[in-house]
């Protein structure tokens, strides 16, 4: 079975959203792969890192990593993995006007895949046209687009989680923590600690290493 999951980004992604998952879907043993259209592997993209200031009304932004692509979105066949990860940020705005974006995400929902969205991911999500009488979440600047789609807004704190069918949705990278929560448990995984049968076997990437003194 395919333990491999997909993450569509781009620039201006939010850097704590597109970083986190990556991480911790490989710590626990997954193969992540990162794609943005027009973007080959190798290539990179620019994060952008969000916060909250109570003397504006919306986010601020700084450019923040460079996020490595490691596969192409033209070249790869759904099919091959067993979920998606949509991380929020301005990159969604774009994203979403590209033919291969919404095909690829339209599988995910079709084929009842398990589907992580966060902040602005659900404006990908509504762009394929698939998704009215659901639940969701998301930045607040993604309500009237909900609603206008013919779906019901919850609006959350900034750890809130919704989970619809097999889509989990978050609101902000505060709850990144429960997001990811939700979403493993989606998978179907369960994490005790102490692991029964040990360390986890990570899938290793470009530079990995480890060892053991004992």
């Amino acid at each position: 079975m395919s333990s491999k999951i997909l993450l569509i980004t781009g620039d201006f992604g939010e850097d704590y959203e597109v970083i986190v998952p990556f991480m911790l879907l490989k710590a626990i043993g997954y193969e992540v792969h990162v794609a943005c259209p027009q973007k080959r592997e190798g290539d990179t993209v620019a994060s952008s890192i969000h916060d909250i200031n109570k003397n504006y009304q919306t986010v601020t932004e700084w450019e923040g990593h460079r996020i490595n692509i490691n596969v192409a979105l033209d070249h790869l066949n759904p099919a091959d993995y067993i979920a998606l990860v949509l991380p929020g940020g301005r990159s969604c705005e774009y994203l979403r006007t590209y033919p291969i974006v919404r095909e690829v995400t339209a599988h995910f929902i079709t084929e009842n895949k398990p589907i992580a969205s966060i902040c602005r991911g659900v404006q990908i999500l509504l762009s394929t046209g698939l998704l009215k009488g659901k639940t969701m979440t998301g930045n607040f600047v993604c309500e009237t687009e909900v609603q206008m789609a013919g779906n019901t807004y919850e609006k959350l704190n900034y750890e809130g989680v919704v989970v619809d069918g097999n889509i989990v949705y978050g609101v902000e990278w505060h709850g990144l923590w429960a997001w990811m929560q939700a979403f493993i448990e989606k998978l179907g995984v369960s994490i005790e600690l102490p692991p029964k049968d040990g360390r986890v076997k990570p899938i290793p990437g470009e530079g990995y290493t480890y060892k053991s003194l004992g």
